[in-house]
């Protein structure tokens, strides 16, 4: 009975510093940043894929 009770403590712990992080990640702009990045990198493996086939 203790020991879920740390380890859902740890957790919302671990949710909450995540949760804050990635809030100043899209207040500071790097979010966005990182999406268009990963967009690109989509459509760039996309067209490989199709060059391929």
């Amino acid at each position: 009975m203790k020991k879920s009770s740390i380890g859902n403590m740890m957790l919302g712990m671990g949710i909450g510093v995540g949760s804050a992080a990635l809030y100043m990640n899209i207040k500071n702009g790097n979010m966005r940043r990182i999406v268009r990045k990963m967009n690109s990198a989509k459509t760039k493996a996309i067209s490989d894929l199709e060059d391929m086939m």
